[in-house]
């Protein structure tokens, strides 16, 4: 990847469309620095009058960003490039580049997201952990966030397959930390067995609340289906299942989310939470299937098209809280 992709890439106010466009028109990163904006929005075919451009200081971003790269060995691909996983280039809001340690092959393979709470219980980590495994040994790839709770039991299910190359997980920041920080060993273990560690975002990002959303639609579009295990009222996992509904993509819900223990957490939240119709309900209620274990999944996804698929016809907007 070019320094000159990067600095596009970091170009936040211009679409997927307005950034291959530039790409296309430029060369080089001195060809962008002189760029007026004026020039800019003839390039792009669209105007932006409240737009900061500032091309100096993308370009000196786009050049510290590409030295870490170097020294953490992280490696990028472009949009429509060989490598850019082709799921995620079927969403309208792809990501002009993906930015990863470890390998994206893992990402060529069908893959399953399994998302849900921090707040784990006994019965839903186990059915994660088991869910995972199983996944992974029948040729599956588990994509997951890498936060604390069901996605770290997801990724540890996966790589307790020991078949190699079978879990990937998304960042909501540069790639050259580990957010939570306390799963930095976790992540040295996707990559070294095969898997991936990737993010939309440079090098040198920090996280902030809203790219958690980001990355949640990220999961979402990776896989073909979306298995929430645990997920109390307005939780980010919720979250990640409506972009899968908005990108056409299978929601189920492991049975394990209604566990004893699981509701408590759910009364908890709700509480907390306040009036909130963003329940694992709800989902079912729209005709996710109530799966199980993997068996269940594989059989749901061998039903007629539609038999299961939730109705949604809205997609989620970026920016929204996240729970």
């Amino acid at each position: 990847m070019r320094v000159l992709d990067i600095a596009i890439n970091s170009i936040q106010f211009l679409s997927l469309r307005e950034k291959i466009l530039l790409k296309k028109n430029i060369d080089s990163l001195s060809e962008l620095v002189i760029l007026s904006k004026e020039k800019l929005s003839s390039i792009v075919q669209t105007k932006h009058p409240r737009a900061v451009w500032n091309p100096e200081v993308i370009a000196a971003t786009a050049e510290k960003s590409f030295d870490i790269m170097l020294a953490k060995e992280i490696k990028g691909v472009c949009f429509g490039e060989a490598g850019y996983p082709v799921l995620l280039s079927l969403i309208n809001d792809a990501p002009y580049a993906i930015f990863f340690r470890g390998s994206l092959e893992c990402l060529s393979k069908p893959c399953v997201s399994v998302v849900g709470t921090r707040r784990v219980c006994t019965d839903t980590a186990q059915a994660t952990l088991d869910f995972s495994r199983n996944a992974c040994l029948c040729g599956q790839t588990v994509v997951s966030g890498l936060a604390n709770g069901i996605d770290s039991f997801a990724h540890k299910g996966a790589l307790s397959s020991e078949v190699g190359c079978c879990t990937a997980a998304v960042l909501p920041c540069g790639i050259e930390t580990v957010v939570p920080y306390g799963n930095r060993q976790l992540a040295a273990k996707i990559i070294s067995d095969g898997g991936a560690v990737l993010s939309e975002y440079i090098p040198g990002t920090p996280a902030e609340v809203y790219r958690f959303v980001q990355r949640n639609r990220l999961v979402a579009a990776l896989s073909s289906a979306t298995v929430v295990i645990q997920a109390p009222p307005a939780s980010g996992a919720l979250i990640t299942a409506d972009f899968a509904l908005g990108y056409n993509r299978d929601v189920m819900v492991h049975s394990a989310a209604f566990c004893e223990q699981a509701k408590r957490e759910s009364a908890k939240a709700a509480f907390f939470a306040g009036k909130n119709e963003n329940t694992l309900e709800r989902f079912l209620e729209e005709g996710a299937p109530l799966i199980n274990n993997y068996a269940d999944y594989v059989s749901a996804r061998r039903d007629a098209p539609g038999t299961h698929v939730c109705k949604k016809t809205v997609q989620l907007e970026l920016g929204l809280e996240y729970g």
